[in-house]
């Protein structure tokens, strides 16, 4: 008969760690992945001279994981029972069995988890922007950090188990990101789960509704006010081109609600025709058509002729540093406060102005500006992009200088 016992592969302290077995007949010992998982906490993980005993007694888990310890030791000593009796038992073959049984492939000749993430980038980056290129790259890249600190990921095993543990475990506890950024990788995680799935990499299936994200708190986002993109016109950077070019762009996307990779097409000819701005957003390949209202065709005209060669190619990174740096200088120093959530816990944060302010702000101030200045919302969709008042929802900032002044004259006393 078979000798089973059960054991964690380096365990680390309140971390999930995956379960072995180690199977023995003959002095013939095969050690293998149970596709379980256990959080250490709740185990023996000290190797105590003559200790057999995995599990703690008495801990929360403890009869949980008994009863899972109990059922996978019955599993293979049914597998060597019921043997066929004409070949000689196979360790080989009762870990093959096992696996049959409990919907995964052997390890042996498979892919890793890192070379089979590179090639779902390589087949499906031709949709994507540069942008969402990178951000899948980042994540790869988080997933790598996953493994070092926390636990080798392996895609037979890639379960709601493992869900929580890198939402929680990784990106909560280890990075602190806030919710909305850890959703956002996981949104990323689960496209990958389903590359993965479609291509019969992963033999056994999940639903995927049980792989959650996290609540939200909608992010702290601002437009500018008109006195301030009044502000901003005002300001004189000839001593700074860097700086100049950063600003004059920025106001181009403020008076056409584009983003920074709509840029270049605002001001190619060929888009440009005397009464509007026609051109396809990079993002969503959306065709937009953007009025030349006076204060447009004014600015349009100032950018070709400052910039009859072109204009300068500058990363969204280096775009974004030196707006703030703009923005400082045009003294938007008003203090914010709001408050994100980290996992379960809530965390008050405070700024300057100036730091909230990214290219994207001038997309949501055309939409705030507009809307306030008595624009339909469709009107402002057709040129915006937005496909769903839900979409263009998020793009309108009720300002709090707008709150301080809106009640001023609601109440008439003497």
């Amino acid at each position: 008969m078979i000798h089973i016992s059960f054991y964690l592969l380096t365990p680390s302290a309140n971390n999930l760690s995956n379960l072995y077995v180690s199977i023995s007949l003959n002095k013939s010992r095969l050690r293998f992945a149970t596709g379980k998982r256990f959080l250490t906490c709740y185990c023996n993980v000290r190797k105590t001279k003559g200790s057999k005993d995995l599990l703690k007694r008495n801990s929360p888990l403890f009869m949980e994981y008994r009863s899972c310890l109990e059922g996978i030791r019955d599993q293979l000593l049914k597998i060597e029972l019921t043997w066929n009796s004409s070949t000689p038992i196979s360790l080989i073959g009762i870990k093959q069995i096992y696996y049959d049984q409990i919907g995964i492939e052997s390890n042996t000749g498979s892919e890793s988890f890192e070379s089979t993430f590179n090639k779902f980038i390589s087949e499906t980056q031709s949709a994507w922007t540069a942008g969402t290129s990178n951000h899948y790259i980042t994540l790869k890249n988080h997933l790598m950090e996953y493994q070092k600190k926390i636990g080798k990921i392996d895609l037979e095993r890639m379960d709601p188990n493992f869900w929580y543990s890198i939402r929680d475990n990784y990106f909560v506890s280890d990075k602190a990101f806030s919710n909305s950024t850890t959703n956002a990788n996981l949104k990323k995680l689960k496209q990958f789960i389903k590359y993965a799935y479609k291509n019969k990499l992963i033999k056994k299936q999940y639903d995927l509704e049980d792989f959650t994200s996290l609540e939200e708190i909608e992010p702290y986002k601002i437009a500018l006010s008109e006195s301030e993109v009044l502000d901003l016109l005002a300001l004189k950077l000839e001593h700074n081109k860097r700086l100049e070019l950063v600003k004059d762009l920025f106001l181009l996307e403020i008076l056409t609600g584009q983003r920074f990779s709509d840029i270049p097409k605002l001001v190619d000819p060929k888009n440009i025709s005397t009464t509007a701005i026609q051109i396809y957003q990079q993002k969503t390949g959306e065709k937009v058509f953007i009025p030349l209202h006076p204060k447009l065709k004014k600015h349009l005209q100032y950018i070709i002729k400052k910039y009859p060669i072109g204009i300068p190619t500058i990363s969204n990174q280096k775009f974004n540093d030196y707006l703030k740096e703009i923005c400082q200088l045009a003294k938007f120093d008003r203090q914010h406060s709001w408050v994100k959530l980290v996992g379960k816990n809530k965390i008050t944060i405070s700024d300057h102005r100036y730091n909230l302010i990214s290219s994207h702000t001038g997309r949501r101030t055309f939409c705030s500006l507009a809307l306030k200045s008595g624009i339909q919302p469709e009107i402002i969709m057709k040129v915006s992009g937005h496909k769903t008042y839900a979409q263009f929802k998020e793009y309108v900032k009720v300002d709090d200088a707008d709150l301080d002044n809106a009640f001023d004259s609601m109440f008439k006393l003497n």
